[in-house]
């Protein structure tokens, strides 16, 4: 009796452990010059009822489901023709298959289970005159997986394979193409690699999931021997209605799913790796071990240092803690380099500062005309140099939001310049020992920390100044300045003056517009890339390039149905 209770208990268990499931659906379709299709499924299955399994195709206009075959282990299954029988059993049914013929053209392929558990089939069809005649091009609409199935695949993917011994499908462009595609009823992307096109969903099917291919080929590819009654244009037009293909693009709604996909993939691609990241990171900021050994000789560096590092390069300054630094973030400290680079102008008169007629809490800055010829050892610096110079315009006046939009305008060169700066202050790091790196670290330290030393003895203007500029490049000038102020009050009121600031509180107005408009500039620029590419991407896609498939839309077509699976 006990032997009985545990093994129907264990029988229980294992019937709930495993459910009915479509693991996953491969998909390969050969097609030949003639317009036919040989198509090969593989089945990734575990059953737990029925005794068949059955995939209904109706509607398939000129097209015909001939020479229907079943392998399972390698062994090619009994063929019952088109006369199968449903009404059999599990055994009777076994590695048997055939066609039943559900009237009005309707078919069901349909082949035995032959026992409960996993199973992986895979099937053989061709798709008779696939590719039709549409005038000024061929090309077919065809639903490959209906909806409706008993269970939801979780995967499924379709691979078009050119088997008609011509020329290679390429598209490169809307106007440089002899193949567009477009896929319909899945969540899911597509692209066309060497030839081939390949169609792959990247989350389990709901149970309104469908997958349908929409293949548009040029004269010349195909010699189909049927013509299709209806033109392409208006196969198109039903396709499309209700999908998010569009020549009309909501540019923040593909934004949006680009980056929801995006952001999906990547959780569910480098989750693993995104934690060990994070624990290091953690380890790293906590323990202050941070800095690179091969750099600066040694994982973590305390203490202060007074004089001026690198010869108050901020750009060599900005190169090395990007290098060195393994928490450093390169695009999101860059714009401190450019505020440090208006204040140096600023600093040495080629800046000059004006109030804003319209808002007194504002400041704007003029580029000296006589000045504007300057030549920089920095060639970083002059490349932002004049840039903001072109984005002042004629009346050499830098107005609220004119970098931001000539960054805008300008995102590919903008977005450079990041690696650019590194590449730039590489060399004047690169001369000189680690211990002396060491002292830019221990410099930044120093800033920092001004206010809670012991010592602090007044630095001169000049020096200041200096001070001053590699602040700007950490993004921390503000700070420091009130540290300072607060400290040596005459002094700061002597540097302002020097400094072409006219007062303290100006000083802080400038510091704080100039960082506001560097991180504007560097945003803008990425805002319009993701524009940019969105629109490119979207394009492609719309144009027949491949991308993301749509969800909706689909109409019309042949083939597919709805339902299937075990019964």
């Amino acid at each position: 009796m006990k032997k009985l209770l545990l093994f129907t208990l264990l029988t229980v268990l294992c019937s709930v452990a495993s459910a009915q499931e479509i693991r996953d659906i491969q998909t390969v379709v050969g097609l030949s010059e003639n317009g036919n299709a040989l198509v090969i499924q593989k089945w990734d299955l575990t059953v737990t009822e029925g005794t068949e399994w059955y995939i209904p195709i109706g509607n398939t206009g000129k097209s015909r489901i001939t020479e229907f075959r079943v392998f399972e282990n390698e062994e090619e299954f009994a063929n019952d023709g088109n006369n199968w029988t449903s009404n059999r059993s599990l055994a009777e049914k076994a590695q048997r298959c055939g066609i039943a013929q559900k009237g009005d053209g309707d078919i069901e392929l349909c082949w035995g289970l032959g026992s409960m558990g996993d199973h992986v089939f895979t099937i053989y069809y061709i798709i008779e005159n696939l590719v039709l005649d549409y005038g000024d091009c061929d090309g077919f609409h065809w639903h490959f997986l209906n909806d409706e199935w008993s269970v939801k695949p979780q995967h499924a993917s379709i691979v078009f394979i050119n088997d008609t011994g011509g020329d290679e499908w390429f598209w490169t462009d809307e106007d440089n193409c002899n193949v567009r595609f477009w896929g319909f009823g899945m969540i899911g992307d597509s692209g066309l690699d060497e030839g081939t096109i390949w169609f792959e969903s990247s989350e389990p099917f709901q149970y309104r999931s469908f997958f349908s291919a929409l293949i548009q080929f040029d004269k010349g590819l195909f010699s189909p021997t049927v013509k299709a009654d209806k033109k392409w244009k208006k196969v198109k037009k039903e396709a499309f209605k209700g999908s998010d293909y569009s020549t009309k693009k909501d540019f923040r709604e593909i934004l949006g799913r680009i980056i929801g996909i995006g952001i999906l993939l990547a959780i569910v691609g480098f989750i693993l790796a995104f934690i060990f990241w994070i624990i290091c990171r953690i380890y790293w900021r906590v323990t202050g071990r941070h800095w690179s050994k091969k750099i600066f000789g040694k994982t973590k560096i305390d203490g202060w240092w007074r004089d001026v590092p690198l010869d108050g390069n901020p750009t060599a300054l900005y190169s090395l803690l990007c290098a060195g630094d393994k928490l450093a973030n390169n695009n999101k400290t860059f714009p401190n380099l450019v505020s440090a680079y208006f204040l140096k102008w600023i600093q040495d008169g080629l800046l000059k500062v004006e109030r804003d007629p319209d808002n007194d809490k504002r400041v704007n800055l003029r580029f000296v005309k006589e000045n504007q010829e300057v030549n920089f050892d920095d060639a970083m610096e002059g490349t932002v140099y004049r840039a903001a110079l072109e984005a002042a315009g004629e009346n050499y006046l830098l107005e609220k939001n004119e970098f931001k939009r000539w960054s805008y305008r300008n995102d590919e060169t903008v977005l450079e310049w990041p690696d650019e700066a590194i590449n730039s202050g590489k060399a004047r790091w690169e001369s000189v020992s680690p211990e002396e790196r060491c002292h830019s670290v221990e410099f930044m330290n120093f800033l920092k920390d001004f206010t809670v030393m012991e010592q602090r003895e007044a630095p001169e203007v000049g020096v200041w100044k200096q001070y001053m500029v590699l602040a700007a490049s950490l993004g921390i000038a503000d700070k420091v300045a009130k540290n300072f102020e607060k400290l040596f009050p005459k002094i700061m009121e002597e540097y302002t003056r020097e400094s072409n600031m006219m007062d303290t509180a100006t000083t802080y107005v400038i510091l704080n517009d100039v960082n506001s408009s560097s991180e504007a500039m560097l945003d803008s620029a990425f805002k319009h890339d993701a524009d940019r590419r969105a629109q490119e991407a979207e394009a492609r896609r719309s144009s027949g390039g491949g991308g993301s498939i749509s969800f909706g839309g689909g109409g019309g077509g042949f083939g597919g149905g709805h339902g299937g699976g075990a019964r």
